[in-house]
């Protein structure tokens, strides 16, 4: 198991129909009090993460902002860290970047972006790793890799915090280079044929979580005490009814009744239930950043006030 951290809370959100609405929605989980607020990136129906991003921050004044995460194939990592500096440099540090492989078939028909192996597009995301640090590091950076080459940047602005990277996965090569180069792991279902499907979701159950904290341990070594381990709960309902409420659900995720009820990535219960669930899953496997989704940030606002740096 990690080291035990303090509970942190994360609100996901990516759709508003106007500014103040955005705004509304960073300011509620601000004051609900989230540490957090961040965003997808999808083609579909949603906001784009970088002025989304921002806005949130001018709306607040302590809510971290970020993506949960950014598709890497789909951004330039010279031009994406630039973007990412004036961010947190703008927000007086507030700035947390997720970064993700890319999954979503649909993301790469709608942009006309080939989609690579899952191999070829975990080491291109290794990469643009090393080369954004560079870039955010002091003076002149060069990088001369398989997939990108950079000459003698000094980049500008700098970061004025040490911006956080989130990298998120299900499988044993996601997983291990997480492992060796975030700050923050998320623990996901593995994605099985380029969507969520039956499939991917039969790796959410809980004995196969397990095996996930095994593969970011040993992926990063020495260093495992020092990575904080996330986790996204995708279904969240308050409820008297637990297992009704499974049942209705298990079809359309391809999954029984009783793995819903004890896979921590659906939490379905009272919220005492949901609290003690959450610190069971801490105690079980060291996750301590807990992030929900948009429709389940007031609901969940009683269980951020009860564990929150605890």
């Amino acid at each position: 198991m990690a080291k035990q951290r303090p509970f942190r809370f994360g609100a996901k959100a990516k759709v508003a129909n106007s500014g103040k609405e955005w705004a509304d929605i960073a300011k509620q989980a601000e004051d609900l009090g989230y540490v957090s607020l961040q965003i997808d990136d999808h083609y579909t129906k949603q906001l784009a993460p970088v002025p989304a991003m921002m806005a949130a921050a001018c709306a607040t004044s302590t809510l971290k902002v970020g993506t949960l995460v950014a598709g890497n194939d789909f951004r330039n990592p010279v031009v994406f860290a630039k973007e990412a500096a004036t961010i947190d440099m703008l927000s007086d540090g507030r700035f947390m970047l997720g970064l993700g492989a890319g999954w979503m078939k649909e993301d790469y028909t709608i942009t006309g972006i080939q989609q690579d192996d899952a191999m070829t597009r975990i080491n291109r995301m290794e990469e643009a790793i090393d080369v954004m640090r560079g870039l955010w590091g002091a003076g002149p950076f060069s990088h001369s890799g398989r997939f990108y080459s950079v000459s003698e940047i000094d980049a500008w602005p700098k970061p004025v915090s040490n911006i956080p990277i989130i990298v998120g996965g299900g499988g044993e090569k996601l997983l291990a280079m997480a492992g060796r180069k975030a700050d923050i792991v998320g623990i996901n279902p593995k994605i099985v044929g380029r969507s969520i499907n039956p499939r991917s979701m039969a790796t959410a159950a809980a004995d196969v979580v397990d095996e996930k904290i095994r593969f970011v341990k040993a992926g990063a070594g020495d260093r495992f005490d020092d990575v904080e381990l996330s986790l996204q709960v995708f279904v969240t309902v308050v409820t008297d009814d637990p297992k009704g409420v499974a049942e209705k659900y298990a079809p359309a995720f391809g999954l029984p009744p009783e793995v819903v009820l004890t896979a921590p990535y659906f939490q379905i219960g009272s919220v005492a239930q949901i609290t003690e669930n959450l610190i069971a899953l801490r105690e079980r496997w060291g996750i301590n950043y807990i992030a929900f989704q948009q429709d389940a940030t007031a609901a969940m606002a009683p269980v951020v006030a009860q564990l929150s740096g605890k």
